[in-house]
């Protein structure tokens, strides 16, 4: 008897220290990488949005993928464009700085609607839409979804089809109920930043991660319990909310350029990024060598070339 109440004891403490930990590492995080732009109300969820360049100069929207936030793209686009671009990013929807909805925030359709709600909120016009992995099947369902507001996209490492499997272990155990909770709220923030290098690694693979990426790049902030598990929540989606919405890439007529290296270990680039670019009707598809699932990052002139060439294409001036 005496042993049982020790290990409870034991097990009672080290919880306590858990969740005090994960406490601590999420005030670190937000002090360490803080919101920087502004908060837009999108019905039961506020959004964070940052924005440079001239008001009312042709617009440009950054959309992020999975277990990330606004400054994956932000870095090495924004000041590329902004001298003459409105250039405008935001945290998607439980990640970085912005809330989430309470229903359905995993779904295409609402996270379409959350970049479409952020564009109504940040100026007037079209924009071309830069997305990002799972940011890129968000930027496809605002064109599908909202064609009004999209003039072109340029789709980066792009996951966007259906495909065999399950999603990543991690992904299925954050998302579901009690458990999920349990280890994102208490093991998550202890364990995670100690291993995220070879996570990151087999994003760059084959090349080096660069220098100061996880500092870049705000990596520390999808660590808190809440960001980690929505990631994890619309990463589960994805295989029911890609079936859904690949069957109808063929009628989007926006022009797109898609870019993929030829090995990525993160997205199949043959599955997704090739399939894309030959499902819709106005596609160029772009190989970036060597740069696994960080085009943008390894070889940002391939993606500021792309941009360029669908603006001249959209006749965006």
């Amino acid at each position: 008897m005496i042993w049982l109440l020790a290990a409870a004891s034991v097990l009672a403490l080290t919880l306590l220290w858990l969740a005090a930990h994960a406490r601590g590492y999420t005030r670190k995080a937000e002090a360490q990488w803080p919101a920087e732009g502004r908060f837009v109300d999108a019905g039961d969820a506020r959004l964070h949005v940052r924005e440079a360049g001239p008001v009312g100069a042709p617009r440009m929207l950054l959309i992020h993928g999975a277990s990330s936030n606004l400054r994956e793209l932000w870095a090495p686009l924004a000041d590329e464009f902004s001298p003459l671009h409105r250039v405008i990013a935001y945290d998607r929807p439980g990640m970085g700085h912005s809330t989430r909805p309470r229903r359905n925030a995993e779904t295409l359709a609402v996270q379409a609607r959350m970049a479409a709600r952020v564009l109504e909120a940040t100026g007037e016009g079209p924009a071309i839409v830069v997305g990002h992995s799972l940011g890129a099947a968000v930027s496809l369902r605002l064109a599908i979804d909202h064609p009004h507001l999209v003039s072109g996209l340029v789709l980066v490492a792009p996951a966007s089809h259906p495909y065999p499997g399950q999603p990543a272990w991690w992904a299925r155990l954050s998302s579901t109920p009690v458990l999920g909770d349990l280890f994102c709220g208490l093991i998550v923030p202890w364990l995670a930043p100690m291993m995220a290098g070879a996570s990151i690694a087999n994003n760059f693979w084959p090349a080096p991660v660069p220098v100061r990426y996880f500092e870049d790049a705000g990596v520390g902030l999808i660590f808190r319990p809440r960001a980690f598990r929505s990631s994890a929540q619309d990463v589960v989606a994805t295989r029911r909310e890609f079936a859904a919405q690949a069957v109808r890439y063929g009628d989007l007529l926006t022009p797109a350029i898609v870019i993929t290296a030829e090995k990525d270990k993160i997205v199949s680039p043959k599955r997704h990024a090739r399939a894309l670019a030959a499902d819709l009707p106005a596609a160029e598809l772009v190989i970036a060598p060597d740069t696994g699932h960080m085009p943008h990052r390894l070889r940002t002139d391939l993606v500021v070339a792309a941009v360029h060439r669908v603006l001249a294409a959209t006749s965006v001036h």
